[in-house]
């Protein structure tokens, strides 16, 4: 019975050491770090200590990444909802793709910050048409998208004080979110123009 204790034990190990290598390659983020240091230790002291509660230990040690994960994420996405948000149905080589995002009036038409999937960011640098919903209604709208990295200093700077003044304190939101989750490699980040169509 203690064997098969300590076998269950060290599978878990085994598990979160595997879940946490996998988010550190595709994301990083501080939680995937703390699940490996804790899946390493965990076995560490399974092997050199075992005793008949490892098992109870695993599970529990196990829950701090898996709830740290959950409410990070429900704290981040609470506080990006309680600013004005708009959605946009992307169409994509995949289907209708939909974000979720914060809007800002610089200059004639609405503007849109992105850290896009691969196939939404295809669409928008296509500047694919896409429908537009703010306040309830919907509009369809051609973007004109940018490469964050090749905005000039003046326009970044310009959206980053939009960004600021607009949405305030809820803009730690997005730093707490890089920080404890990471972000997926595979992330574009993208400016997006979203002019009406005529």
């Amino acid at each position: 019975m203690i064997l098969k204790s300590r076998v269950f034990a060290a599978f878990i190990a085994g598990l979160i050491i595997t879940i946490a290598l996998v988010l550190l390659i595709d994301r990083g983020g501080l939680i995937a770090w703390s699940a490996l240091f804790i899946g390493l230790a965990l076995l560490a002291k399974i092997w050199f200590k075992p005793t008949s509660r490892d098992l109870a230990l695993s599970v529990g040690l196990a829950s701090i990444p898996v709830l740290a994960w959950i409410g990070t994420f429900n704290y981040v996405i609470s506080t990006w909802e309680s600013g004005e948000v708009v959605e946009l149905a992307i169409d994509t080589s995949e289907g209708v793709h939909t974000a979720r995002l914060w809007v800002l009036d610089i200059g004639e038409h609405p503007l849109v910050y992105y850290d896009a999937e691969p196939v939404a960011a295809k669409s928008l640098l296509a500047g694919k048409r896409l429908q537009f919903t703010r306040a309830g209604e919907i509009s369809t709208r051609i973007p004109k998208a940018t490469h964050v990295d090749a905005l000039p200093e003046a326009e970044a700077n310009l959206i980053l004080e939009a960004m600021g003044t607009k949405y305030g304190d809820r803009n730690d939101a997005a730093n707490i979110y890089y920080l404890m989750l990471g972000r997926s490699a595979d992330r574009v980040a993208l400016v997006a123009t979203l002019i009406p169509e005529e």
